[in-house]
């Protein structure tokens, strides 16, 4: 009987987890570091940036270059020692707080302030083991993003119209893609998804076909004008990212063969580039949000944020 209890709590205790791990799922938040006052070393902003990559992932965000929701940081220095051992260690205790929000509009979500310490053979080594003291399982830390997340839905309820009407005007222009990437950016918990939920199959066609046209001709471009190795390979890479499911992706595969065998003429072995195969797990929702987030992530920085009166 003990048995049968503990299983049942387990199950609810899975189930409320589950439940709280994917509220407001499928948002898209991106990481920017801003210059900071303190001069920190270019390797411990990268791992910093990497880390809160991880705080985003694991707390059911996607991460996503140039997003219009943000997680950024403020570090402030309060002490900086070295210490009479042998060898000599720096030793740094850090204020770090970070800020979630509307990094375009300028409005700010929510905020939280941790204490990390940190001790090194060099300054940059003590940044590093500070910044990885930042636990994405601590509990403010998930409670801060919860209610950032939440802010993150509201945006989306209140603004279904505009961004409605921002998706038809790309559309006109012909910009598919750029379309799809902010139909697929909003969160399936909003209920703005719904309203937006059959155009994105429409949507995600035509994005991969105006994708795909693109692709086929820088890819020929590249190779008429040089039919070596070269440009086999910078043909190939433009190639292995169309999706098979686009319109032109035939032309795309006798392209393809073509450069093959042109490729096992000139070097005796197989060309090592390979074309993309259907992923029969994804939904059409998930394969169109995948489009939109591997080309935004491809994209240059180009967005200026307007983080001013975070702090």
């Amino acid at each position: 009987m003990k048995k049968i209890i503990y299983i049942l709590i387990l199950l609810i205790s899975n189930s409320i987890f589950s439940q709280e791990g994917n509220i407001n799922d499928k948002i898209l938040l991106g990481v920017y570091i801003p210059k900071q006052a303190e001069n920190i070393p270019n390797i411990a902003k990268k791992m910093l940036h990497n880390k809160l990559n991880q705080v985003i992932t694991k707390n059911g965000i996607s991460d996503f270059h140039n997003s219009r929701f943000i997680i950024t940081p403020k570090i402030s220095v309060l002490s900086k020692n070295i210490t009479a051992t042998a060898p000599p260690m720096h030793a740094l205790n850090l204020e770090v707080t970070l800020y979630l929000g509307d990094g375009i509009a300028g409005n700010l979500f929510s905020s939280e302030t941790f204490t990390l310490k940190g001790v090194g053979t060099n300054e940059n080594k003590a940044f590093i083991s500070a910044f990885k003291r930042l636990n994405t399982s601590n509990k403010l830390l998930k409670n801060f993003l919860l209610s950032g997340k939440k802010k993150i839905i509201d945006y989306y309820n209140n603004n279904c119209g505009l961004i409605i009407n921002k998706v038809d005007k790309l559309e006109m222009q012909n910009r598919m893609v750029d379309a799809l990437i902010l139909l697929t950016s909003i969160p399936e918990s909003s209920t703005c998804f719904e309203t937006v939920k059959p155009r994105i199959k429409d949507l995600y066609i035509k994005a991969i076909n105006e994708d795909c046209k693109r692709k086929l001709n820088i890819a020929n471009s590249i190779w008429i004008a040089n039919q070596n190795i070269d440009a086999a390979n910078k043909a190939g890479l433009v190639l292995s990212t169309v999706n098979p499911n686009a319109q032109c992706f035939s032309e795309v595969k006798t392209l393809y063969s073509n450069i093959a065998s042109r490729v096992k003429e000139l070097s005796d072995r197989p060309w090592k580039y390979l074309l993309k195969k259907i992923d029969v797990r994804l939904t059409e929702i998930e394969a169109a949000r995948q489009v939109g987030i591997a080309y935004g992530n491809n994209q240059p920085q180009s967005v200026t944020y307007n983080i001013h009166g975070w702090y």
